[in-house]
């Protein structure tokens, strides 16, 4: 039987969270306090929802025009048993890569010493980008939040471009649906502070509306 798994948002294109064009998912829960997180409506355990990892899988097998996907969160590793079904279901039915954000450090990863996250990240993921987002360490480069994250190369196919992980210029791009503004990618400063004063804006239209 599936796992279930509980999901903010997912997109099937976006060009904003890594090399070629991908899907994105953003699982919903999240315990840290980051300042300035510019994903904060994917912090509370029990929103979002709730979906099992087959129709999740399905949704991605059935985009034939993407390289890969960005997994983010949230802390997707606060759903490990669903996201390690998620992962091998990629590995196995796909030929897509995956680009995993967590605010654990692989080194605490590591000493978890639990076979489905050791698998996670030896066989399950192409690139790790580890680490909380600590908000004066932003450096606006690349796909890192701020610098004292890390890019991890777990496997060759994204090692041509380790400069976009990096180093490359921010990309951004903005959704809108009935009921929010949904921010897609890495911003910079200036790009938040726009972000959040859009936000700000949104909620106080949809208060105003019955």
């Amino acid at each position: 039987m599936s796992e279930i798994i509980r999901i903010h948002n997912m997109v099937l294109h976006t060009n904003a969270l890594g090399p070629f064009d991908r899907s994105a998912i953003w699982l919903q829960g999240c315990r840290r306090h980051c300042e300035n997180c510019v994903s904060i409506k994917t912090k509370a355990l029990d929103e979002g929802s709730l979906t099992t990892v087959s129709n999740v899988f399905k949704s991605l097998a059935s985009i034939p025009d993407i390289e890969g996907v960005t997994i983010s969160g949230g802390e997707p590793l606060l759903q490990i048993n669903a996201l390690y079904e998620l992962l091998g279901l990629i590995r196995a039915g796909t030929k897509l890569g995956v680009i995993l954000y967590t605010g654990y450090y692989l080194n605490e990863l590591y000493k978890m010493n639990n076979k489905k996250v050791n698998e996670i990240i030896t066989k399950q993921t192409d690139v790790i980008i580890d680490g909380p987002y600590v908000d004066e360490l932003n450096d606006e480069k690349g796909l890192r939040g701020s610098c004292n994250q890390t890019v991890h190369f777990l496997s060759d196919r994204y090692k041509n471009n380790r400069d976009y992980f990096s180093e490359g210029p921010r990309r951004a791009e903005i959704r809108a649906s009935e009921s929010e503004l949904f921010f897609i990618g890495v911003p910079d400063r200036n790009t938040l502070v726009s972000w959040k004063e859009m936000a700000e804006n949104l909620d106080t239209l949809f208060a105003n509306v019955e």
